[in-house]
């Protein structure tokens, strides 16, 4: 216990440093779809925006490791920062939108290097008896701190040009927090391969899930914003329904993976599933108005309701990729596990770019409502080919079983490298 206090207290700084990088790439997803309905952007455009950004994450977090090997951890960090703070200072200049989306990829692309340098430093600096509680640590750090950005959102400037230059200063304090740490960074390493067809043919139901997964949560998180705000619901709300959807993901994340150390994992993913369905479905019927529904209920309990609903959709839907990975760790002999993880988080990224690139497509053909039903027709589809798989392929055998562990879409530093066995 002593060593292990010790190493949180080596590494407060980091801590500090990536809690400001999280505070801020939370909120920036919500400010920018804001962003777009005050400036008059179509649903199309804003849908556009995560696409981007979620490319130039994709590129980020397989490209950026050169870079960060040759110029060194600390100053690829502040090289990253000032790339966020740049771009951030942009959306206060600018609101021609074939610039912002070209901000965006680069402030994806940046992004991912940060989180790449952040979760290395915080996964080499463990030892073996003390890297899955300090991981763990982290991971609820990140997630108390992705709600605590929608705390932030109503507490910023009205002015949004305004809000946008706050969010570049908390970049500034990161930097100045970790180029002043005392710590030593990690040192490089080899890279995992992606392996797109082994790992469907392991697992087909991990690969779906995680495209599936990526698509439906980029897109709700970064475009149901903007739709919220084009029918006069005011930002303060529309935080509060992003953070309860931050809220459920922490809360039911580290039950959900130990119930499922314990069953059929697909069955705790087709629970989530249709529970997610359900929720989506309402949401869909809900907002097919122009928001005066949820105008008349503000302040009431009715509200306590739609926020309790949202949180429960965040337990679903916000925890199912650490489930799949889980689920496709019992599937993966112990050599590939590194591979499987890396080519997941690939496969994620890029639903995480064709979810909002279909929903543009969907609302410029059939108008901005169909997005929403969008969303529930992938996650319905979903849910109905795991329940087929659970028919046709045998669940894994116990003794390859693998105890769950939160998996961030962060990067690939804090990825499983290894098979645990569960404790069925």
């Amino acid at each position: 216990m002593r060593v292990f206090n010790k190493q949180l207290l080596t590494l407060r700084a980091l801590f500090a440093a990536m809690a400001s990088i999280q505070l801020v790439t939370a909120a920036s997803g919500t400010l920018v779809a804001l962003d777009f309905a005050e400036s008059g952007a179509s649903q199309e455009a804003a849908a556009l925006a995560p696409a981007f950004y979620s490319l130039g994450f994709l590129v980020g977090c397989f490209r950026t490791s050169r870079w960060i090997t040759q110029i060194g951890h600390i100053r690829s960090f502040a090289a990253g920062a000032a790339i966020c703070i740049a771009s951030t200072l942009i959306f206060a200049l600018t609101e021609f939108v074939p610039v912002l989306l070209g901000v965006r990829f680069t402030t994806g692309l940046a992004t991912a290097a940060l989180f790449a340098i952040g979760d290395a430093w915080v996964s080499q600096s463990a030892d073996g008896n003390s890297r899955g509680r300090l991981l763990a640590i982290y991971a609820i750090l990140l997630g108390a701190l992705s709600v605590g950005s929608q705390i932030m959102i109503p507490v910023l400037p009205d002015d949004i040009n305004v809000a946008f230059v706050v969010v570049s200063l908390l970049y500034c304090l990161a930097i100045v927090i970790l180029t002043a740490a005392r710590t030593d960074p990690p040192s490089a390493h080899a890279d995992a391969s992606v392996r797109l067809t082994a790992v469907f043919r392991e697992s087909p139901t991990a690969w779906l899930g995680s495209f599936t997964v990526g698509m439906v949560a980029t897109t709700l998180l970064n475009v149901g914003p903007y739709r919220a705000a084009t029918q006069g619901i005011d930002a303060e709300e529309i935080a509060l329904a992003i953070g309860a959807l931050y809220l459920g993901r922490i809360v039911f994340m580290y039950p959900l993976g130990w119930v499922s150390d314990f069953f059929d994992r697909r069955r705790i993913i087709v629970a989530n599933g249709c529970v997610a369905s359900a929720v989506l479905l309402y949401l869909s019927i809900a907002g097919s108005g122009d928001g005066s529904d949820y105008r008349a209920f503000v302040g009431t309990n009715l509200q306590l309701v739609f926020l309790g609903l949202l949180f429960v959709l965040g337990g679903a839907l916000l925890t199912a990729y650490s489930l799949l990975v889980a689920h496709a760790m019992d599937r993966t002999v112990p050599v590939y596990v590194a591979s499987t993880t890396v080519t997941l988080l690939f496969v994620w990224t890029m639903g995480a770019v064709a979810g909002p690139l279909l929903a543009s497509l969907v609302s410029a053909a059939f108008g901005d409502e169909a997005a929403s039903w969008l969303l529930t027709f992938l996650m319905v589809s979903y849910t109905s080919y795991v329940l087929f798989r659970l028919k046709r392929a045998k669940a894994a055998d116990r003794a390859e079983k693998t105890a769950f562990v939160s998996t961030e879409t962060s990067s690939l530093e804090v990825a499983p490298s290894q098979k645990k066995k569960a404790k069925t």
